[in-house]
């Protein structure tokens, strides 16, 4: 019987072998270390070990608690719960003809509340914090629905990796991803690598041109490669195999952009991207920021003093 390793356990190992072909002169991408480790299990391909997987035991779903939300008029607030967050009406029952509601959701990640109108049940305002194993899969579930009235970021805090957004009611919904805490990281030791150019975009699509790294040339990406972002990894997709350089950390559209950054680095010790866009004018001022200097990596810092003409790119739009 074959005993399958928990999705964290293998991605472990795939970053041993990793380090071990590279030290015998064999570079191989974070993207084809994963199939290979599917393949010693005698399974297809990485999606079916991930699909596979047992559990991580640390992540062992705990007893149901059932918090109630007061809210004040169900209606409104249907849309925010139904349509946005793709949640499930359980039940809901109104008293005696009157505005005072009281509902039951379930959600996909197997969470539950409760939402009431009557006075005394929750106060408005009340935070939630649900934790899922993939903070980029429901960042990128949710924004790629068309609700207007909220545009969720994600972004690494203590917590873990969190998307966050607010009920009509006021009530703030919290997405978890546990992992590495903020708090917990080598701080920094050398100043970040910092740049500045001004796009004539508006914040929002200026964001939307860095995120696409389409304007991006060579660096990593092959003439006949494109960069893709995929289960919120940044990720250039060459004809010889595909080039992670990073998993996003904070995505605030028109505002923040950042993200974990592994090009020509050891991917276990990577540096950080941090990218604020600014109004100025009818144009936009974009902040670069390279940082995460440490003594893990700081020996690779001196290896990139050519963003000025990759940003060069950037700002003409190709």
């Amino acid at each position: 019987m074959i005993m399958l390793p928990t999705q964290r356990e293998a991605k472990d190992q795939a970053k041993r072998l990793r380090r071990a072909l590279a030290d015998r002169g064999f570079e191989l991408g974070h993207s084809q270390t994963l199939e290979l480790i599917a393949t010693t299990h005698g399974l297809r391909d990485w999606n079916t070990l991930s699909g596979l997987a047992p559990a991580d035991p640390a992540r062992q779903a705990p007893a149901p608690v059932l918090p109630i939300l007061r809210i004040f008029d169900w209606r409104a607030t249907r849309s925010f719960y139904v349509d946005f967050l793709g949640w499930t009406v359980d039940s809901e029952v109104q008293s005696d003809g009157h505005a005072l509601w009281y509902v039951r959701l379930s959600g996909s990640h197997g969470e539950r509340i409760h939402l009431s109108a009557h006075h005394g049940d929750g106060t408005p305002g009340t935070a939630v914090l649900i934790e899922v194993p993939d903070a980029a899969a429901v960042h990128a579930e949710l924004t790629a629905r068309d609700y207007g009235y909220a545009k969720p970021g994600l972004e690494d805090t203590a917590l873990g990796r969190t998307v966050t957004v607010h009920d009509p009611c006021g009530n703030r919904i919290t997405y978890v991803e546990p992992g590495v805490a903020v708090a917990d990281r080598v701080p920094d030791e050398l100043a970040p690598i910092v740049h500045e150019v001004v796009v004539d975009l508006d914040p929002d699509a200026a964001f939307d041109r860095f995120t696409s790294f389409s304007w991006w040339r060579n660096y990593g990406l092959a003439p006949d490669g494109h960069p893709v972002l995929e289960n919120g990894e940044v990720i250039f997709r060459n004809p010889g195999g595909d080039n992670p350089i990073g998993t996003i950390t904070a995505w605030q559209r028109g505002s923040r952009y950042a993200q974990t950054f592994t090009l020509a680095q050891d991917p276990d010790y990577p540096s950080t991207l941090t990218v604020t866009f600014r109004p100025d004018g009818d144009r936009t001022r974009v902040r670069f920021e390279h940082g995460g200097w440490n003594g893990t990596n700081a020996d690779r810092r001196g290896h990139f003093a050519e963003w000025p003409i990759i940003l060069a790119g950037f700002a003409a739009g190709h």
